[in-house]
């Protein structure tokens, strides 16, 4: 438990000066090295990391579509390039898997693209929702869905757990907990909600639209926290990595806002930028 919280404190000690000087270059940064790390534990995990036909063709999507979002100064050709880097790096993958002799298996294949374009997806949601309007504001969201939802599950489950919800996949996990991170999100986007309008009177915040939007950012992270725990009871393993001594790897502690980051961002297209509104 010490190290599990030392590693806590130095960790949101690095992460919050990233959060804050999110308008420069640091923050892509951080999340394309985010990002990298989760691709590489995602390639051990299923036993890919020593095929570098395909795995460093894996590192290299990666890193060329997160920093694509920074360089790309014309935003029209962005989707059309990402299109393209993503077919290229399908080709390559099933290509190698079928010349491999059998020393690289079809699912090997399939899981390394499914999980790499589901880690990329995450982590430039991110990038994209801090560049949309009142982004300094939205990107914020994700984090504090994720981690209030996951806090509010914990103090749930520990106080009042009693019903399993789905023990073969996450033994731990209660359905009390479950509501406690629904209450959880719903009461960490209407505090955030709160702070944004007492530090910035000119700005009007929506807490209908704050609340529906907790509703459903508080499921789906808790399955992108269920889908990791899953992969990892299949594949047989306890943390997907070791980066964070006592919390496991990226995709350990990730895992809620990669799930989460996308619906955000898709949000954010349609009804989220109303949620704060100049007035």
């Amino acid at each position: 438990m010490k190290k599990r919280i030392i590693t806590a404190i130095v960790c949101l000690a690095l992460l919050v000066p990233t959060l804050i000087f999110s308008d420069t270059w640091v923050f892509p940064a951080v999340m394309t090295l985010l990002a990298l790390i989760a691709v590489y534990e995602i390639c051990g995990c299923i036993g890919v990391r020593k095929a570098f036909f395909i795995s460093i063709p894996a590192y290299i999507v990666t890193a060329a579509v997160m920093l694509l979002i920074i360089y790309c100064r014309d935003k029209k050709l962005f989707l059309p390039i990402v299109c393209a880097s993503a077919l290229a790096f399908m080709f390559i993958v099933f290509t190698v898997s079928m010349l491999s002799s059998g020393n690289i298996r079809f699912s090997q294949s399939a899981e390394l693209v499914s999980f790499t374009a589901y880690i990329i997806t995450g982590f430039l949601s991110i990038l994209l929702l801090r560049e949309a309007d009142m982004g300094k504001y939205l990107y914020l969201l994700v984090f504090i869905g994720a981690w209030s939802t996951d806090t509010g599950a914990y103090f749930a489950g520990v106080l009042f757990g009693k019903h399993k919800l789905i023990p073969e996949v996450s033994p731990k996990k209660t359905v009390e907990g479950a509501f406690g991170g629904v209450l959880g999100c719903v009461l960490g986007f209407v505090i955030y909600g709160f702070i944004i309008s007492k530090r910035h009177p000119e700005i009007s915040v929506n807490y209908l639209l704050l609340v529906l939007l907790a509703l459903a950012v508080a499921v789906i992270s808790q399955l992108g926290d269920l889908i990791a725990s899953f992969v990892k009871r299949e594949q047989g393993i306890k943390d997907f990595g070791f980066i964070f001594p006592g919390h496991g790897g990226v995709l350990d502690r990730f895992d809620s806002i990669i799930a989460v980051a996308p619906l955000i961002y898709i949000a954010s297209l349609f009804v989220t930028k109303d949620i704060f509104t100049f007035i």
